[in-house]
This record gives structure tokens, sequence and C-alpha cells, in this order.
């Protein structure tokens, strides 16, 4: 008859076993495995081309939640610490939004006191030699008249640049 140390020792063995496969099947089938790393911040500033024409900076008496819209004068961009930064502005979703499934609009914000408890947070991944930008999570996409939005269903129907300067 098998002591209690026995079973024991077996269960840990097998207990090990089944979580370090848990483990690496879990990292093997993660999206970001082999192609993509996810970054809070980069080092070098650039420019976002949305179907081929630049995010346009924010008029000058541009107000706070400003829609951010494409133009002819692009703005320059440095992702910091989860925030697009551009000179005393910042580019992001709004943390109160409509709960509608449909785009949602990426604003200007001020950069103030409490900006950031009014932002969603932005990310770069690199995949392969190109940057995409998540705005919490989901990628940008511009309507006919020129107006920035994030892609809550990721349809990707808009071809999204990002210029390294």
């Amino acid at each position: 008859m098998p002591s209690v140390f026995q079973n024991y020792n077996t269960f840990l063995k097998i207990a090990v076993i089944f979580l370090g496969l848990t483990c690496l099947f879990g990292f093997l089938w993660s999206p970001s495995f082999g192609h993509m790393t996810n970054m809070e911040s980069l080092d070098s500033s650039f420019t976002i081309e949305v179907d081929g024409k630049p995010i346009a900076r924010p008029a000058n008496d541009a107000e706070d939640r400003t829609p951010a819209k494409t133009g002819t004068e692009a703005a320059i961009f440095k992702l910091q610490d989860g925030r697009l930064l551009s000179g005393d502005w910042a580019l992001s979703r709004n943390v109160t939004e409509n709960r509608a499934f449909l785009p949602k609009p990426v604003l200007w914000f001020k950069l103030e006191e409490d900006t950031e408890t009014r932002m969603k947070p932005v990310s770069a991944e690199q995949e392969g030699d190109s940057l995409k930008l998540k705005f919490a999570k989901a990628p940008l996409i511009a309507d006919e008249e020129g107006n920035v939005l994030a892609d809550l269903q990721g349809n990707d129907q808009s071809k999204v640049l990002v210029q390294q300067q």
C-alpha cells in the first residue's frame, strides 16, 4: 500500500507539469508571440497618417476635447507612458464614452493636472518593420469628413502609417 508521501509527491509532479504546459501553451498562443511587441513609450517622435493624410495639429484657439481631424499641417507626436503627446496637447479617447459598439472619436486634450484621468491609454505595437497604434486597443480610422476615430470592431478599413522623424 503506497504511503501518503508517495501520493503527495506524485500529485506535486503532475501539478508542476500541468502548470508548466499551461504557461507554455498560453505563451505560444498569445497574439503577441513571435511578431508583435506592445509598447507604452517610444524614444523617437513621429507623425501619423490616416489614408494618406496626416493627423493635423489642433487650432491655436481650440477647446479641450476637440475632435481630431486629418489635415495639411501634421502634428508631431511622442508616445510617453501610454500618452500620445504633441506640444501642450495629448491625443486619446475619452474615458467616458457611450456604450454603443460604434467607432469612437479620438480627441485632443489640453495638458492639465487632471488630463490623465480623462484619457484612455495609447500603445504602439511593433509588427515587422511598422508600428501600429492602438487607442485603448482600437486601431484608427478616418471618416469621409476627415474625423479621426477609433474602430472598436477592428476592421482596419483605413491605412494608418506611423512615420518616425
